[in-house]
């Protein structure tokens, strides 16, 4: 009966219960805001990584469209040409595509798994037609070929 009765530990224990419980909710929000930081953090590094890439290919489309300018307006005969992408297999640990838009003259790179880190870059030709194409990055090597007859350039 004595115990019953006995309410001189009921503050200390109450007390211990709510700080327990406001530790973990704060230990749980702090954790999430920090996921939810490195989550932005790897999107930026992947769109930034996407922009550099994109623009070199867009660079090289627009050295073989010069060169092809050059070589028709000298007279030259041009064979097929060809020119290996340096890409890495991953970006941020991520699988991506490349993929090329004639309707849009862009080239699109875009992760695999997150839709948000879509990057969009135009490329500009005058001489050649750049064939729709869509490359991945796993596959291993890529190569941009320019075909004479067509007068048509491919990533593959």
């Amino acid at each position: 009966m004595k115990l019953l009765k006995d309410e001189t530990a009921v503050s200390i224990s109450v007390g211990f219960i709510l700080t327990f419980v406001i530790s973990v909710i704060a230990l749980v929000t702090v954790l999430t805001s920090f996921y939810t930081l490195m989550d932005r953090a790897e999107q930026t590094v992947m769109r930034s990584e996407f922009e550099i890439h994109g623009n070199d290919i867009s660079m090289q489309i627009a050295s073989i469209d010069s060169l092809v300018a050059v070589m028709n307006n000298s007279g030259a005969r041009i064979g097929v040409m060809e020119y290996e992408l340096s890409l890495p297999d991953q970006i941020a640990g991520e699988h991506y595509s490349v993929s090329v838009v004639n309707s849009s003259h862009e080239i699109m790179l875009q992760s695999r798994d997150k839709a948000e880190t879509k990057v969009m870059i135009p490329y500009s030709t005058n001489n050649i037609a750049v064939m729709e194409s869509t490359i991945f990055s796993e596959a291993g090597r890529h190569y941009m070929t320019y075909d004479p007859v067509q007068r048509s350039l491919e990533i593959r």
